[in-house]
């Protein structure tokens, strides 16, 4: 039997030739002229092979094997095109990126929704002898059928045109969403006095305006510490309320759109609304399961949120306590119990505990990770590094790290896949950050929480660059890219999650930690950042987190979303928190719109599993080498080549439980 299980076939006027993909190779930092150039070469290429497998596709290699070779090399080229609408410093770039990106998803998206392929592959998969087929090989006729089902390729022509007309306008719309967000530069001006309480060599390194005064971005490296430190609760509402209206006037409207088109996508699919359809794909299964599972979060959570909501007003005077308050009052208590955040940052220099973490990584799973300055970048200030496997001495892939803001870049955390996984292509990936920078000449110092997000974001990285995938699409990304592939969406954070863990455990912190004045930090800080590791962390973080999860459900389980009004509402109701005048938050919300739909549950629905994964690592060890081998070789490496359910009882040998993510927010019982 012909297979692609050695090398990947490229179809070429119809003869097979093998060719191998090198990431080395790719253009990172292309101009508006040259990704208009690639798209359209990916989009006649991949079309033309498309034609081929309808004319003459026969056998697995023919139907299946060859849409996913057509996949995997469009997925491998699409990153010229895609990347700069993220990273470039040229506003025609990413223009232009912006613009293949969306040409490059509704490439994709006629593709799995063209009834002809559909049928040609549904026919193969029930004559075939599935025997003859390894497990990979099965999975992706599963997976790709799914996609195409869920694509509308099984409906009625007139519903099928209604749907993709209706997706189209959701993902058109979506990009220029995005683009406001990454576009947007809104900065506070406050007079230096207004600042009282943060650092003055943090206020030294923010722009002067003419009048003298200061420019404060409302990017979190700059945001959180005015939120957290600033005295002035004027300052802290002002700072609140320029990142609560940000992209409100140009976003807003263009959510609601977003909203309604995608209603009428799932109604002409045959779904009640946009939540019922997307979450048929995840582990949660229904709107009911995921609705429910956020409300009995919240539920568990009142006593404690009641106990830290009088924690905050005690250390407010006794005076009420407004959503502008919350960051600094938490940040003081923390102090009065031994914990200053501030003064902690010199422990953890960037470079060096970015090594650490990643020796620590390398450490578990059996990795070699090495900086390597020849890969080609798009900004002198990337980081590159190779990966390869301790044992075999085997390239696993390659690592990129974006770390500092820049205008017009993208301005969350994520950790953004370059290059699929599969035979004949390792991956590549790119940790895309937005850290604190340098302050004058000093290296760049990071916050606790920015140590625990990248533990976070690097654990997206391991999960990548571990992957051992014969097909692109059974490969790690997510919908920040066009390209098919991913785990289900609500198990995407279970591997980050877990990481995430480290960051606060004892151990973890005492040989993370550098020395100043020849001092390490002391064992008792180390102790009390543990055991209070979430110290007020209910009112703070978690509540809202729920709440929001729950305005996300909503937003997308009605015929015509006011998206402003269901957020406004919805923290009301479940959180009791009151939005300032006019503030749209949902319209700087990156998640709703790329990926997140209806899934923002699914941060906490991780969380849930990786806690429980975490137990075996607090049982055996942190730095248990057997049991890191385990995660790699059971949740790691598999990737979507097998389910989430079928991946959690491979590690734990049984069902999950709810219990150790209880336990740990003190909200068990």
């Amino acid at each position: 039997k012909a297979t692609v299980s050695v090398l990947y076939w490229k179809i070429n006027q119809g003869e097979m030739k093998m060719q191998l993909f090198d990431f080395t190779k790719r253009n990172l930092a292309a101009n508006a002229d040259e990704i208009k150039k690639e798209v359209r070469s990916i989009v006649e290429e991949y079309s033309g092979r498309l034609d081929v497998i309808r004319k003459r596709g026969e056998g697995f290699d023919g139907t299946f094997g060859a849409l996913a070779a057509a996949d995997a090399e469009a997925s491998f080229r699409s990153i010229t095109c895609v990347l700069p609408s993220l990273t470039s410093g040229d506003q025609e770039a990413r223009k232009a990126s912006a613009e293949a990106k969306q040409e490059l998803t509704l490439m994709w998206s006629s593709a799995y929704s063209c009834p002809t392929l559909y049928k040609a592959l549904q026919a193969y998969k029930e004559n075939c002898v599935q025997d003859a087929l390894d497990e990979q090989d099965v999975r992706l006729m599963d997976v790709t059928l799914g996609k195409f089902r869920h694509s509308g390729a099984h409906l009625p022509t007139a519903a099928r045109e209604a749907f993709l007309v209706y997706n189209t306008v959701a993902s058109q719309v979506g990009t220029q969403f995005e683009m406001n967000i990454n576009e947007d530069v809104t900065t506070v001006e406050f007079a230096p006095s207004e600042l009282d309480g943060v650092p003055a060599s943090f206020i030294a390194a923010l722009p002067k305006t003419p009048s003298g005064n200061v420019a404060a971005s409302i990017k979190e490296p700059v945001r959180l510490p005015i939120m957290q430190q600033a005295h002035s609760s004027e300052t802290r509402r002002k700072m609140q309320h320029a990142t609560q209206t940000a992209c409100g006037a140009t976003n807003g409207p263009l959510l609601d759109k977003i909203l309604e088109a995608r209603h009428q996508a799932a109604v002409a699919a045959g779904y009640e609304n946009h939540a019922e359809y997307m979450l048929r794909t995840r582990t949660a299964g229904d709107l009911k399961t995921a609705t429910a599972f956020c409300h009995e979060m919240l539920e568990k959570m009142q006593k404690k949120l009641k106990e830290e909501k009088e924690v905050l007003e005690k250390a407010n005077g006794g005076k009420p306590v407004e959503t502008w308050d919350v960051a600094y009052l938490v940040e003081k208590v923390k102090k009065e119990s031994g914990i200053d955040t501030e003064a902690l940052k010199k422990y953890f220099p960037l470079k060096q505990t970015l090594n650490r973490i990643l020796d620590m990584y390398a450490d578990l799973l059996g990795l070699v990770i090495n900086e390597d300055p020849a890969l080609p970048k798009w900004c002198d200030d990337v980081l590159t590094y190779t990966i390869r496997d301790l044992d075999s001495g085997d390239h696993l892939g390659s690592l990129y790290l974006d770390l500092f803001p820049r205008d017009g870049k993208f301005g969350h955390q994520m950790m953004l896949p370059l290059a699929p996984t599969f035979t004949g292509c390792r991956p590549a990936c790119c940790y895309m950050g937005n850290l604190s920078k340098p302050e004058g000449d000093e290296e760049a110092l990071l916050r606790i929480t920015e140590v625990t997000t990248m533990f976070h974001e690097l654990g997206h990285v391991m999960h990548c660059l571990c992957t051992q995938s014969k097909y692109s699409i059974l490969s790690w990304a997510w919908p920040m890219v066009p390209w098919p592939g991913g785990v289900e969406q609500d198990f995407l954070e279970v591997p980050s999650s877990m990481f995430e863990q480290w960051a606060l455990e004892e151990e973890v912190i005492t040989q993370l930690s550098g020395e100043v004045d020849g001092k390490k930090i002391d064992l008792e800080t180390v102790k009390k950042l543990n055991e209070k590791k979430h110290e007020l962390d209910i009112v703070a973080l978690y509540a809202k987190y729920y709440a929001m999860a729950v305005a996300d459900l909503r937003m997308h389980s009605v015929a015509k979303a006011s998206s402003q009004a269901i957020y406004r509402d919805t923290m009301k109701e479940l959180i009791n928190v009151t939005l300032q005048e006019d503030a749209h938050p949902a319209a700087s919300w990156y998640h709703p719109v790329f990926g997140y739909d209806a899934g923002y549950y699914g941060y906490g629905w991780a969380e849930v599993y990786a806690q429980d994964l975490f137990v075996d690592f607090k049982q055996k060890g942190l730095f248990d080498k057997e049991t890191g081998r385990k995660l790699r070789r059971t949740i790691l490496a598999p990737c979507a080549t097998k389910s989430a359910p079928t991946m959690l009882h491979d590690f734990l040998g049984r069902e999950p439980s709810q219990e150790p993510y209880c336990i740990d927010l003190g909200i068990a019982g």
